[in-house]
């Protein structure tokens, strides 16, 4: 027999009898292999990994290898004790399948089993997994069910390493001050059983020392004890969130011949975090002995959130909402504990960005509605809790609203989102359906009725409505006169507009209340008609497929944050309509507008887009853009979601681009006043004007009137300038002309150059290009140019908004600095403002609050070459530091000259 067989033999016979004594098969070391076959041990590593190449064996990875044979795992699997508690756990055949394997081998090993190294970041599960290496153990008989399982945290008493080692092995009487009796330690106390060190890395030296002769010999001695050995069997798992090779010692290591490594949740797949979710929930409802309702949202969001604390914070979390949840549900008369996405931290809910990427999975996975998690052994129960009309779900809908503390204004225009995308999924609930089926839940005399209706609507329009407007229109209508019969009030807060957007529509509903009060006697309200127009108006195939919607892109600072609102808009009304570009704050301006002018051209379908934007030079672009293509676009800043909402479902409604910017600026509390109706001039109005005109909207005209108003503070002649926005063609002129005529117009600054060839013109491009000479003739400068501050008053909106000092004395402050700069020659670079406004309030704040300032690394910059430079910046912070009362660190000065020199 070939020695390659005889090995493969040997292997055979040793598996089989593992399996018949102890019903599992732990496997056949290579040593074991040499020794008892009398080769060399290089020769039987050779074999064995022959042997795993001609799938005859499989290696079991660890310390040391072990080989079983493949016939040995079907009689292992089918002697193993069935429903083992490392079985049950979540992933035991997807990404926990191997550190399962490595488990069961170490648990298995003769005569008591290896010691393990459980590897793997904060939150992967590694006591959890200790535990169930334990259970398992006695579940298979290698420990009694009287065994120990002893844990001990290596970081409880990092910071006092002898009262470290007295706790793991005991103390001698007299051994020191105060140790008046002899202590028996956890090494003694685990005797027979398992002892888990959990971060082990936190153990000392001569602590890893101790704990790796115990290994070697099974004895140690306690604290204080100079020649006495105490024995104890003992099965060790230790566990780190360390790099092992360098944050344990090379000797302690060599003796830890089982190391398993525990995924990330980010490792493990959807299904298994689905699992998770679904454990972590019953738990809840079985620690409240309560009903736990999740809504669908809720779980997706959990499914999709960027946890990185792993399983341990993905159970916090859940734990937590449901904490939030119980605060609502504590007094009120429900039965079962309700957890929306309301109840969910920011940064969970941010889970739903990644919706697109994921939309398959979560398919795939089969979360189609709300799951109700019941107490005790009760199954998970998918649940519809839906309203049955559209009054109940605005009710709903407002009480939340209301009960959170929106505003009245954000609460408004929230519910008119709710009415178009309720009908538009309450009518896609409907298809072909029998008219029998329907008269079983609606009365015969209000189906005939909605006939009548809607045979009339097509009579009037010419355009067919499908079948199932009949079935969702008659259940509505059925509920509705139920409704008016009990004297119950029927709100619609969006009727004024949906009469303004669809007068048509609206006339017919008006001949829908005549066939009410002939047939049912009751007075249909105004209101109820604006949702009979809605059935109209959303069914309308040509409305949904038409061409021609305004665009809408939403262009914002920071990473993510323009596209997670458009993502956001677009999954709530259930079209990809409103688009999203991320300017990050270190990219140069002109790489942004070169992108955002093609998101523009692509965007236009005929109609114009509308460009929502946060702040800074972006306020400007709409101009330029206009400059650069010819399309009309309107700029509205100061963007929210509410506002994206509104303009999206506008635009899919076929509402032009002007209707859609006036609504928008009427609901924006943030722009400045302006002259676009007219042309009355306050009083005390200089002699002297200049105009900024804009077509792109009001707002971009205050942002160039706020340009140049610090460029003219340097000019000995007083100047007025007036924002005025272009209506049309002729309208430009009429202003400029009314203008002309009562005051001395000095220059225009606009997109469109007036009509007019004697009126000096400055586009806008070349404003932001600094080129201001030719409409400053006559005046005369002074002696420093101070460069153009792009926009800073507006931060002080945004600082007084998210930090807690006062924006109006920062710009001051700021204004003086970079002053203090132009006059010793030092820029800073375009578009630096910003992002260095942000950085400097920000710091500020933390002194304040009292927070340390990291001084950071050295910068590396040379003191000779810009010795002179750093004194500049230091003094002209200096008005800084007297205005809050603040001392800013050396570093934040060689930050900023490093910023000036681009270095």
């Amino acid at each position: 027999m070939k020695r390659l067989d005889t090995v493969y033999q040997f292997v055979v016979e040793q598996c089989d009898e593992q399996c018949r004594q102890k019903g599992t098969v732990a496997g056949v070391a290579t040593e074991v292999v040499a020794q008892t076959l009398a080769i060399q041990r290089s020769n039987a590593s050779s074999d064995l990994n022959a042997l795993v190449k001609l799938n005859k064996l499989e290696k079991v990875e660890g310390k040391p290898v072990l080989y079983k044979t493949r016939e040995a795992l079907h009689q292992e699997h089918a002697a193993e004790v069935t429903g083992t508690v490392l079985d049950q756990i979540i992933g035991a055949e997807q990404s926990l399948k191997k550190p399962l394997q490595q488990a069961k081998a170490a648990v298995m090993y003769p005569p008591f089993g290896l010691h393990m190294l459980l590897l793997g970041e904060t939150g992967v599960g590694k006591s959890m997994f200790a535990g169930a290496i334990f259970q398992y153990a006695q579940d298979t008989g290698r420990l009694s069910s009287h065994a120990p399982f002893v844990i001990f945290n290596c970081a409880d008493y990092a910071h006092n390493p002898q009262l470290l080692l007295s706790q793991l092995f005991g103390v001698k009487k007299g051994s020191y001050t105060g140790a008046e009796r002899d202590t028996a330690g956890l090494v003694e106390k685990a005797d027979t059983g398992i002892l888990f060190l959990d971060e082990v890395h936190r153990l000392p030296p001569e602590g890893q020392e101790m704990l790796f002769y115990l290994i070697d010999k099974g004895a140690y001695r306690a604290l204080g004890e100079a020649v006495e050995e105490r024995r104890v069997k003992v099965l060790i798992i230790c566990a780190t969130t360390e790099n092992a090779e360098s944050s344990l010692l090379r000797t302690f290591m060599r003796r830890i011949p089982m190391l398993i490594t525990l995924p990330s949740i980010r490792e493990r797949t959807m299904e298994e975090r689905w699992r998770l979710i679904q454990s972590f929930f019953k738990n809840e409802a079985q620690a409240l002995q309560l009903p736990v309702s999740v809504s669908k949202n809720t779980l997706i969001a959990f499914l999709l959130y960027e946890c990185p604390n792993n399983i341990g914070q993905l159970k916090s979390d859940i734990k937590l909402s449901c904490a939030r949840a119980f605060l609502e549900y504590v007094g009120s008369r429900e039965k079962t504990l309700t957890v929306c996405s309301e109840d969910l931290s920011e940064y969970i809910r941010r889970g739903f960005v990644n919706y697109k990427v994921h939309r398959q999975d979560i398919e795939q996975i089969g979360i189609t509605d709300s799951l109700i998690f019941f107490p005790g052994a009760g199954e998970n129960q998918t649940v519809r809790n839906e309203p049955t009309g559209i009054y109940e779900v605005l009710e709903q809908k407002f009480n939340t609203l209301k009960a959170k503390g929106l505003s009245e204004q954000d609460i408004q225009l929230i519910m008119s989102l709710e009415i178009d995308v309720y009908v538009k999924q309450y009518m896609s609930k409907f298809r072909k359906n029998n008219l029998e089926e329907l008269y079983k839940i609606v009365d015969r005399k209000v189906v005939g009725m909605t006939q009548e209706f809607l045979q009339y609507v097509q009579a009037e329009t010419g355009k067919p409505l499908e079948e199932k407007v009949l079935f969702g229109m008659s259940i509505h209508i059925a509920n509705a006169l139920e409704r008016i019969r009990d004297g119950k009030e029927i709100v619609n807060p969006h009727v004024r507009e949906i009469e303004r957007s669809y007068p048509k529509e609206f006339a017919l509903a008006q001949h829908f209340a005549k066939l009410a009060e002939r047939e049912f006697s009751v007075i249909i309200p105004n209101d109820e008609l604006g949702f009979i127009t809605m059935f109209l108006v959303l069914d309308d195939p040509l409305r949904q497929a038409a061409p021609g919607r305004v665009g809408v892109i939403v262009a914002m600072h920071g990473n993510s944050t323009a596209t997670s609102m458009a993502e956001v808009v677009n999954r709530l009304l259930g079209e990809k309509h409103a688009v999203g570009y991320d300017m990050p704050l270190e990219q140069k301006t002109e790489m942004a507008l070169e992108e955002i002018i093609c998101l523009v051209k692509e965007q236009d379908k005929g109609q114009g887009v509308l460009l929502l934007v946060d702040m800074g030079s972006l306020v400007m672009f709409g101009d330029i853009i206009y400059e650069r293509t010819g399309i009309v676009i309107k700029t509205v800043e100061m963007v929210t979601t509410p506002l994206v909402l509104e303009a999206a479902r506008k635009a899919l409604l076929m509402t032009s681009l002007e209707e859609i910017y006036y609504s928008l600026t009427n609901i924006s509390p943030y722009l400045g006043r302006m002259y676009w109706n007219s042309v009355e001039f306050p009083h005390r109005l200089n002699e002297d004007v200049i105009v900024t005109a804009c077509i792109t909207g009001r707002g971009t005209a205050i942002k160039l009137k706020n340009i140049l108003k610090k460029s003219l503070a340097e000019y000995d002649r007083p100047v007025d300038i007036l924002p005025i926005e272009i209506g049309s063609m002729e309208d430009y002129l009429r202003k400029l002309t009314k203008i002309s005529q009562e005051k001395n117009l000095l220059a225009v600054v606009s997109s469109i150059r007036p009509q007019n060839a004697s009126i000096p013109y400055l586009s806008t491009k070349e404003l932001l290009e600094g080129k201001i000479g030719t409409i400053f003739r006559g005046m005369k400068p002074s002696a420093v140019t101070v460069p153009v501050l792009d926009n800073i008053q507006f931060m002080v909106e945004v600082i007084n908004e998210h930090l807690s000092i006062d924006g109006a004395a920062f710009i001051q402050a700021y204004e003086f600095f970079v002053r203090r700069l132009a006059e010793n020659a030092l820029l800073l670079p375009e578009d630096a403002d910003i992002g260095l406004i942000l950085h400097l309030a920000c710091t500020i704040e933390r002194l304040l609050r009292g927070g340390v300032l990291d001084g950071g690394k050295h910068s590396g910059l040379d003191m000779a070459a810009y010795g002179e430079s750093l004194r500049v910046v230091e003094q002209a912070l200096g008005v800084m530091e007297e205005a809050f009362a603040v001392k800013l660190p050396v570093q934040e000065c060689r930050n900023i000259v490093k910023l000036i020199y681009l270095i």
